[in-house]
């Protein structure tokens, strides 16, 4: 049995069919063939600079600079260039020019849902296998897909509608359980 006969049902957003449309240009057929790297390396008009800075996007006319703090460490970098690539996308306009507002916070909720549906895409999260009267960690899931805890944990409260320390199986069904401290 896999994950994807007890998930609950799914709707295809417009940033879900945007990851996957670049997945599938990419050929990206396995968790391990997702190298961002790569994958921007193919878009002529954005260039990646790792520096000792925050991360950010730098958008002018069709070009986007990528700037990534060269201090992350491999997960944190991934789940960084994710998401300012979804940036340079998604959005026109620089941010460095934004103060705090609404316009800013949605294009961030965007890059950030989008960088989780590229980095733990749906098909690959549906294809685990799973066994009765079991559970899978989320911990044990980051890894599986080189993301951090919290970002895992945020990619699965896309699929359940809230934060999940672990999924039980039991009997056929899938139940997303918050750990009582």
């Amino acid at each position: 049995m896999t994950l994807a006969d007890l998930l609950p049902k799914q709707h295809i957003n417009y940033l879900q069919d945007k990851a996957n449309e670049i997945l599938g240009i990419n050929k990206i057929n396995k968790i391990y063939d997702i190298n961002l790297d790569i994958i921007i390396e193919k878009y002529k008009n954005i260039k990646v600079i790792n520096l000792n800075q925050d991360s950010k996007t730098i958008l002018k006319r069709n070009k986007a600079i990528i700037i990534i703090n060269n201090n992350l460490d491999y997960r944190e970098y991934r789940q960084e260039l994710a998401e300012e690539f979804c940036h340079a996308l998604l959005h026109i306009g620089n941010q460095i020019n934004y103060s705090k507002n609404v316009c800013l916070t949605k294009q961030e909720n965007q890059a950030k849902r989008m960088s989780a549906y590229l980095l733990c895409p749906i098909k690959f999260i549906s294809n685990i296998d799973i066994y009765d009267n079991t559970y899978a960690l989320v911990e044990e899931l980051a890894d599986l897909f080189n993301v951090t805890y919290n970002f895992m944990q945020y990619r699965l409260s896309l699929i359940w509608g809230q934060d999940i320390d672990y999924i039980a199986f039991n009997k056929g069904q899938a139940y997303g359980y918050i750990s009582v401290e």
